[in-house]
């Protein structure tokens, strides 16, 4: 006889109700015991086990610029630069979607040789900031937002206050690529708090449309493993050194050409205007390629963290956000007592060469988003690394604009 049958009815009713919930529980809770951890630290876990000569060769070293510090966050740390004249006007820095920080590091020191207090940080994901897990967080407009207060509320220096004539309230914002449309989509949400808008080659204003599907599949989300997309596109920013050895010798896969390079069966150099930029005038030997390889290498959360600000940050058709920016910059040029946005317009920097934001594509745009009025544009002889190859010229060009606000 099954000993079940000898049971009470409620006993057998109960052990069934268990044997059921484990069947069905089990698997969720061996999901939660490998749940992915919240946040993958930045690099800084390794500089441990480095000599200080090392870390000082290291591409970017976490003291590449003064006024360095990390800032704990609910979404971990992250790696902030501040330097200038404390007493001076507030100048934020924007850097691109997948460069750190230092990419922009001669523009903020020739503005501080003007000066400007100048900061500038990593965003997560990139550089020595860690990466809040993509699967819990959308690498979105609220993320950004939230990123830059936490920032500015870390200096022991007042960023915050409304922006007006006659006081140094507030702070200017110049962003970079994808930075260019950050900083349009956070002015347009405080503008009381901006001084003034510059966009240099900005991003925002991109059409899905324009992508190839090959880019559009893989950031695209659900269709395949995402293990397999981000091979796709580590893969796509891994950078392509000039081989000093044949082509058959280089089929490694990702991070081989970068330490082929090193080891010295490669150039440093990639032929690419961009990747060939050198990123700061005080490490003439760091390129943006350098720089890649080394966050493709050893900072784990870069490749997921710009995945999900491909697919949610403010990249692609904000139409919304610079219409919105373009009535806030109307309201000041009729009600000049209004605080932040002074004088109304904003300063758009282009470059001739710029395969990825081409002058003749975006003005039209600017045009019917923010008005004939409401910006300034200077273009530049250059390609996209504008921002990286010419910090001083744009800062001269910047302080004159600030000048005329």
């Amino acid at each position: 006889m099954d000993c079940l049958a000898s049971r009470p009815p409620l006993l057998n009713t109960g052990i069934i109700c268990l044997l059921s919930a484990t069947v069905v529980l089990l698997p969720l809770f061996k999901s939660l015991s490998t749940r992915p951890s919240r946040v993958t630290l930045s690099p800084k876990d390794t500089l441990l086990s480095l000599s200080q000569s090392e870390i000082s060769s290291l591409p970017y070293p976490p003291d590449a610029l003064p006024g360095g510090r990390d800032v704990l966050t609910p979404y971990g740390t992250f790696r902030v630069f501040e330097l200038g004249a404390a007493s001076g006007e507030r100048v934020l820095i924007l850097p691109g979607l997948s460069t750190p920080c230092l990419s922009l590091s001669d523009l903020a020191e020739a503005l501080v040789q003007k000066g400007y207090r100048v900061m500038l940080f990593d965003y997560f994901g990139r550089g020595w900031s860690d990466t809040p897990n993509p699967d819990e967080v959308d690498y979105d407009q609220r993320l950004y937002a939230s990123q830059i207060l936490m920032a500015l509320a870390s200096s022991h220096v007042s960023w915050l206050g409304n922006a007006e004539r006659g006081n140094k309230g507030g702070f200017h914002v110049i962003g970079y690529s994808f930075g260019g449309g950050l900083a349009v989509n956070f002015a347009s949400w405080f503008p009381h708090l901006i001084r003034s808008v510059t966009a240099i080659t900005p991003g925002g204003l991109l059409s899905r449309s324009s992508n190839s599907w090959q880019t559009r599949l893989i950031y695209s989300r659900g269709i395949f493993p995402e293990s397999l997309l981000q091979r796709f596109v580590r893969r796509r920013f891994e950078p392509a050194y000039t081989p000093y050895t044949t082509a058959e010798d280089s089929f490694g896969g990702v991070g081989v050409l970068a330490e082929q390079a090193e080891m010295g069966q490669m150039s440093k150099i990639t032929g690419d205007p961009f990747d060939d930029a050198v990123l700061s005038a005080r490490r003439p030997d760091v390129t943006v390629a350098s720089v890649m390889s080394w966050q493709l290498r050893h900072h784990k959360g870069f490749v997921p963290a710009v995945m999900s600000t491909t697919r949610y940050g403010p990249i692609y058709e904000r139409y919304e956000e610079w219409r919105r920016l373009g009535l806030l910059l109307s309201g000041r040029r009729e009600d000049p007592s209004l605080p932040g946005l002074l004088g109304g317009k904003i300063l758009l920097v282009l470059a001739t060469t710029d395969p990825i934001i081409k002058v003749e594509e975006i003005l039209p745009e600017v045009k019917d988003t923010l008005g004939e009025d409401a910006f300034e544009v200077k273009v530049l002889d250059c390609g996209h690394e504008v921002a990286i190859v010419r910090g001083a010229e744009i800062a001269d060009i910047v302080s004159g604009f600030w000048g005329r606000c």
